[in-house]
């Protein structure tokens, strides 16, 4: 059995800290180290264990693990002990053992058996596997053209985007479109931004935002952002703008830099800013292998229609519009053929490495 250790095991003489963890195909397993004559209780409400122990120190900890089964666990201290808190993977299932010289119990979390990728298995008895749904929100459009250069965003992205649900639909793939035509959600900006994102909810797979940049300063090339904290002073300013610009921008921002720091002490939240960061990586990486694009990397930033998201979710900035090279690739259908291809490739990459939790 292949058995890795993510995190240290240490056993105190009145009490137990953090618990040893191993994975193998399909499963986590955690062990606490108790003393002998300690006592514990477990019950499950929803996607949490609840394991209360008596007879131990209070302990504080939190801990994000990240695997197919578990997203993490933390600790808070209790009359006489602690109880730790195990977050689990939806349809995870589980099951306990003690075991004695020394004193542990052994918490197994096993996968549901649902699958996780785009790969769809033969069906039986007339069922159908899962299948993947991908929201594409085209930026702008309607009373707010976005940046204009050399094209205009609202109209560039809308065309990426509907090339891009074309090769995905060709996988098998459900795709949702914010917009189809040169459309607002509504003339009010910060509504036009919740009701984008609003569909970034549990019954969907990932989100992926699309806009095209602008600078005063020549710059050119692809970046891709995921939702998170920033201290340079660019990115916020680029998080204003692309939140509605002006007071509205910074009203926008500072609300989403709160959730951003609520988010830090969320398990859930965390794991999916990690997928999130995942589906970012690969998405860049096709995108320049399409293109031949400049890499500006992945960042976090604090945009306000990927603040909320349930499920992976990205902001990909295709090119800048007033670059007087890339301003003009991005009008070209040739070009829009090429990121759409980059798109499809890096969100297909995505759900095949099974980040993708349905």
């Amino acid at each position: 059995m292949r058995y890795i250790l993510a995190l240290s095991f240490c056993l105190a003489s009145l009490g137990l800290a953090q618990p040893r963890v191993g994975t193998e195909d399909g499963l986590t397993r955690l062990v606490f180290g108790i003393p002998s004559e300690a006592r514990f209780s477990l019950k499950r409400e929803g996607n949490e264990v609840s394991i209360r122990f008596q007879g131990t120190l209070p302990r504080t900890l939190r801990a994000l693990l990240n695997t197919p089964q578990v997203v993490g666990y933390r600790a808070t201290p209790s009359p006489g002990g602690s109880i730790y808190v195990v977050t689990l993977r939806a349809g995870a299932s589980y099951r306990t053992q003690e075991l004695a010289n020394p004193r542990r119990l052994v918490l197994e979390v096993r996968s549901s058996s649902r699958p996780t990728t785009t790969t769809q298995p033969r069906p039986r008895n007339g069922s159908r596997a899962p299948t993947a749904v991908v929201v594409l929100d085209p930026g702008h459009g309607g009373v707010d053209p976005g940046a204009v250069g050399l094209v205009r965003e609202e109209e560039a992205v809308l065309e990426v985007a509907l090339r891009t649900k074309r090769l995905l639909e060709a996988r098998g793939i459900r795709v949702i479109l914010t917009r189809t035509t040169d459309q607002h959600l509504s003339a009010n900006k910060a509504t036009d931004l919740g009701l984008r994102a609003a569909m970034a909810d549990s019954k969907r797979t990932l989100f992926v935002s699309i806009h095209a940049n602008a600078a005063e300063r020549v710059a050119q090339g692809i970046e891709v952002y995921y939702f998170g904290e920033t201290i340079d002073q660019r990115l916020l300013s680029k998080a204003i703008l692309e939140n509605g610009g002006g007071a509205l921008g910074q009203r926008l921002t500072r609300e989403a830099q709160s959730v951003a720091q609520r988010l830090m002490r969320d398990l859930i939240a965390q794991a999916n800013l990690k997928f999130s960061e995942q589906l970012a990586l690969k998405t860049l990486r096709s995108l320049v292998r399409e293109t031949g694009a400049v890499s500006r990397g992945v960042q976090t930033a604090p945009f306000y229609v990927i603040r909320n998201a349930r499920i992976p979710a990205i902001l990909v900035e295709i090119g800048f519009v007033n670059h007087p090279a890339e301003g003009k690739k991005l009008a070209t259908s040739a070009y829009r053929q090429q990121l759409a291809s980059g798109l499809a490739g890096g969100i297909i990459a995505f759900l095949n490495s099974g980040n993708a939790q349905r």
